[in-house]
C-alpha cells in the first residue's frame, strides 16, 4: 500500500543508472591516460626502481682527510665505537688490519641474477674495485655495477663455459680460460687481443701469474701443468707427473715456486725452471 501511496519520480531510474556511465568513462579515460605517460616514443618505459647501494667512498675520503692533517700512524688512530654516531670516523677495510672485527660483512645485501640464467663458475673484481666480471657456463661475460648490483653489459666472449679467470698482478692484463682449453687476453676495457688453445678439447680449471708477470700457468683435465711465455703464447714447461685432473694451481707470490692440487687428492709444489 505505501508503495503504492508513493510511486518514483518519474526518469528516477534513467537518472540513477545515468550518473553511473559518466564515471565508468571517466575512470576508462584515467586509465588510458596512465598508460600513455608509460609510453616514451612508442615504448614502454620501466618502472622506477630505487636499489640498494653499497658506497664506500666516503671511507676513503674520510680516511684522505685525517691522514693528510693530523694522523702519522696507528698511534693517533681512533677507535670506531659501537654506536652508530661512529660510523662517520671508519677507514677502508685494508687499513684496519690491526681490528679485522670492523671489517666482517654481517648484513645482506643483495641477490643479483642474470639475464639468461647460466651456472656462474668464476668471477673476478676489476683491479678499482667499481664493477664485478663474472664467467657464466654460456661462455657470456657480465659486467655488473659494485655499488647498485645491475649488470651493465653482457658480451659473448667464449663458445664454451668460462672456467678460469684472472687479473694480472699490475692490474693491466685479464686472461680468462673455457672449456675447450682455450685461453684468451683481455684488456681492462673487456677488448680481446689474444687467443690460443692451451690445452686442446680439455677444460682448463685455473691459471696463474709469475710474480713478474711474464710468465703464465695454466692447469688442465688432461692431467698436464703447462707455463706459457705470456709475451709470446710459447710452451716453456710443461708438468706431466700428475695421475689424475688437475684442478687448481697457484704461484708463490714472491719465489719460483707452483703448487697444484688434483683429483688424486694430492698437494704438490713444483720448481717451474726444471719442471720437477
Amino acid at each position: 500500500m505505501e508503495d503504492d501511496a508513493f510511486p518514483p519520480r518519474p526518469g528516477y531510474h534513467r537518472y540513477r543508472h545515468s550518473q553511473q556511465i559518466p564515471s565508468q568513462q571517466v575512470f576508462n579515460q584515467a586509465t588510458a591516460v596512465a598508460r600513455q605517460a608509460q609510453l616514451y616514443d612508442g615504448k614502454r618505459m620501466r618502472k622506477n626502481i630505487q636499489r640498494k647501494t653499497v658506497d664506500y667512498n666516503s671511507t676513503i675520503i674520510r680516511h684522505l682527510e685525517v691522514w693528510r692533517n693530523w694522523q702519522r700512524d696507528k698511534r693517533d688512530y681512533l677507535a670506531v665505537q659501537p654506536d652508530p654516531n661512529f660510523v662517520l670516523n671508519m677507514h677502508p677495510s685494508p687499513l684496519l688490519s690491526h681490528n679485522p672485527s670492523t671489517s666482517v660483512a654481517g648484513k645482506f645485501i643483495q641477490t643479483s641474477i642474470n639475464k639468461h640464467r647460466f651456472p656462474i663458475f668464476c668471477c673476478r673484481w676489476t683491479p678499482e674495485g667499481r664493477r664485478l666480471v663474472t664467467g657464466s657456463a654460456s661462455g657470456e661475460f657480465t659486467l655488473w655495477n659494485g655499488l647498485t648490483f645491475n649488470f651493465e653489459t653482457i658480451s659473448q666472449c667464449h663458445e664454451g663455459a668460462v672456467r678460469a679467470m684472472i687479473w694480472s698482478h699490475n692490474d693491466s692484463w685479464m686472461v680468462t680460460a673455457d672449456q675447450s682449453g682455450y685461453i684468451k687476453y683481455w684488456q681492462s676495457n673487456m677488448n680481446n687481443l689474444q687467443e690460443f688453445v692451451a690445452h686442446k678439447d680439455n677444460a682448463v680449471r685455473d691459471l696463474s701469474f709469475s710474480p713478474t708477470d711474464t710468465k703464465l700457468a695454466s692447469c688442465s683435465d688432461d692431467k698436464l701443468i703447462k707455463i706459457w711465455d705470456f709475451a709470446t703464447q710459447v710452451e716453456e714447461k710443461r708438468l706431466e707427473e700428475n695421475l689424475w685432473d688437475v684442478k687448481s694451481i697457484d704461484w708463490h707470490p714472491v719465489k719460483g715456486l707452483l703448487a697444484s692440487g688434483s683429483k688424486d687428492y694430492m698437494v704438490k709444489l713444483w720448481d717451474p725452471k726444471t719442471g720437477k
